[in-house]
């Protein structure tokens, strides 16, 4: 598909074109961005605020930028809207420009970096230390749930022998002399 999308009378993108293409960055230098949260962008697109939706490459990354009927651009901010959101994978930016009802978008691949991008790529060497840990973690927690069922359970069995504090104390002053002696052996 070559030249603008088309477009309805209301200005609303057509069903599912995408057109792939290899040219300059959307915006040109010199004119102002303002950044959208995805609630902001959704909305002013469903009001029918915005002329065209693109994702633009820029390094290793790809952003969702727009053009409004005021003619600035306007890129998809993150959450806080203080820095473009960037993509790795611009089936994302897709997808989540398809579920707010954008069918026509224009890919802008001429910035677009392959080596960048996997530069760019996350290294979390704490992840798996952090992984491990709450794997621990859950591990210790369930053995330490079934040995509160089985006390539990033990506790209410009728069958179960009972000893009292003094037999306790018996043993365990039994249990302390014999160390004492083993360890006196020894030294």
């Amino acid at each position: 598909m070559t030249g603008r999308p088309r477009r309805h009378q209301n200005t609303r993108l057509l069903p599912a074109r995408f057109r792939i293409k290899q040219a300059a960055p959307n915006h040109p230098a010199g004119l102002p961005m303002q950044a959208m949260t995805l609630d902001q962008f959704r909305t002013t697109f469903q009001s029918g605020g915005l002329r065209a939706v693109s994702i633009t490459a820029q390094g290793g990354q790809f952003v969702v930028t727009a053009e409004p009927r005021s003619g600035e651009t306007i890129t998809l901010a993150t959450s806080r809207g203080k820095t473009d959101r960037g993509f790795r994978d611009p089936a994302k930016a897709i997808a989540i420009l398809h579920e707010i009802g954008a069918r026509t978008i224009e890919i802008d691949t001429s910035n677009w970096s392959p080596e960048q991008a996997a530069q760019e790529a996350r290294s979390r060497p704490d992840t798996a230390e952090r992984q491990r840990r709450a794997h621990e973690a859950a591990a210790h927690d369930a053995w330490f749930r079934a040995e509160v069922r089985q006390a539990i359970k033990e506790a209410d069995d009728p069958n179960t022998v009972r000893l009292s504090n003094e037999e306790v104390e018996r043993e365990s002053a039994e249990r302390r002399t014999q160390w004492l002696a083993e360890a006196a052996r020894r030294e």
